[in-house]
């Protein structure tokens, strides 16, 4: 999972430097054809940042909450700087997708990681 998580940091980092120069519609051209566009991009990247990181390195509950927590609180920050990158604009329906997007991945984590009971276990 480590190897997976880094991956996926190293995507992140990528679409935020393509989007911050100006080159984020000749990469992601691919959103068109993706029910809800940019809003879908956003909710997906960080659902599987939060996923990958807090399977990676959250192997408890409070672990995973400081993890999401720093994790949204990187979101917030990034979104916030658009609104002084020429190439960007901020936008709260992107924060919310994104920040719903990184809840949804820490559940997804904690979910496929919880203890399962045997068959027949009552």
């Amino acid at each position: 999972m480590k190897a997976f998580a880094l991956l996926v940091v190293l995507v992140v980092v990528a679409a935020v430097l393509l989007a911050n120069f100006g080159h984020a519609g000749q990469v992601f051209s691919f959103l068109e054809f993706i029910p809800g566009r940019d809003i879908t991009g956003h909710f997906g990247l960080f659902g599987l940042l939060s996923f990958s990181v807090n399977s990676w390195v959250a192997a408890s509950s409070r672990a995973r909450t400081h993890v999401t927590a720093g994790l949204a609180v990187l979101v917030a920050l990034e979104e916030l700087s658009q609104a002084v990158i020429p190439a960007r604009t901020f936008s709260l329906v992107d924060l919310s997708a994104s920040l719903v997007g990184v809840a949804a991945g820490a559940v997804g984590s904690f979910w496929l990681s919880r203890p399962r009971r045997g068959k027949g276990a009552a």
